[in-house]
């Protein structure tokens, strides 16, 4: 539908400012408490859902009719959540764009094969927005590849978020294994892989057992995950100007996320436009880690000691 518009974002320029975090590492809470300055354009489950549509609703004004027929689609799956992090569901919840490029048979990673579709998104994105707003972005899987990033992009800008790296791994285990148990009518929806995976029962099969309890396999992939995404950033953000990123850690911004939003609108050079008491957006859960991560606590920390050192995180 949105084909023959496309000439219409030939010149479009956008201002991408990416938000850059491990899974699980609080770049949902970040992506939310932003957006909700009013300051930034960004990529919304609707722009992921209706990717095929965006131009088209726009211009021909059903943007509203759009989002409320998708609105009431969560409404008659039951969605009110996402489930694994208990986020509300609606047309307008800030979204990864990396959902959208395995929608389109790309790896959900920035490369050169499929940066011209990347674009596309973030031109159709400010084309249907305000004009004068940077364009905010998110997508953890861009978390071991801002180096790539920052060559397509020179002038991007970073925000990193980072969280005790034992809660990341216990939380990535848990989403993972929530996801696999029952099917997630929100992320069926906004990732046609996980939709196609509850039609291979073999595949989905495999899949539980490669993250489950047994030989400790779950904790040994996520851990594995973990330490290439931290060494990563430890080797190559040196490699950033310093003008050009922000770091953020997820226990400091739910402590005081007023003061942290600040200091990152500081460093972006913005403004809030809307008034927001960022609390509200905040729900701290007490960390109940699983059994194999509390059990290999001590030896998981010691191989990723580079990063908590960094970070001061403590044992």
């Amino acid at each position: 539908m949105d084909k023959p518009y496309l000439s219409l974002i030939q010149d479009v320029h956008f201002d991408p400012i990416f938000i850059l975090g491990d899974h699980r590492s609080g770049t949902t809470l970040l992506y939310k408490l932003l957006t909700a300055t009013g300051s930034f354009n960004f990529v919304s489950a609707y722009h992921v859902i209706r990717y095929n549509e965006i131009l088209f609703n726009h211009i021909k004004q059903r943007e509203d009719e759009a989002r409320q027929a998708l609105d009431e689609l969560f409404r008659s799956l039951g969605l009110r959540d996402r489930i694994v992090d208990g986020v509300a569901v609606t047309p307008d919840l800030p979204e990864e764009y990396g959902f959208i490029l395995p929608n389109a048979g790309y790896r959900p990673q920035l490369s050169p094969s499929n940066l011209p579709g990347f674009i596309e998104l973030c031109k159709k994105v400010q084309f249907v927005s305000a004009s004068d707003r940077p364009l905010l972005l998110k997508n953890p899987w861009d978390y071991l590849n801002f180096v790539y990033v920052k060559s397509a992009f020179p002038e991007a800008r970073f925000i990193f978020i980072h969280r005790h790296p034992i809660h990341v791994i216990n939380s990535q285990l848990r989403a993972t294994r929530s996801l696999l148990s029952t099917r997630n009518a929100y992320v069926a929806l906004i990732a046609r892989w996980y939709a196609q995976l509850f039609r291979r029962p073999a595949q989905l099969f495999a899949m539980r057992l490669l993250f489950s309890s047994h030989f400790d396999l779950g904790l040994r992939i996520a851990t594995r995950h973990v330490a290439r995404a931290t060494t990563y950033f430890l080797q190559h953000v040196g490699s950033l100007p310093e003008t050009d990123y922000v770091s953020v850690r997820y226990e400091d911004l739910c402590n005081d996320p007023e003061a942290n939003v600040a200091r990152i609108l500081e460093f972006l050079d913005l403004k809030p436009m809307a008034s927001m008491a960022y609390d509200t957006l905040i729900r701290p859960r007490p960390v109940d880690l699983l059994p194999e991560v509390a059990r290999k606590r001590h030896k998981i920390l010691q191989r990723l000691e580079p990063y908590c050192v960094y970070h001061s995180y403590h044992a």
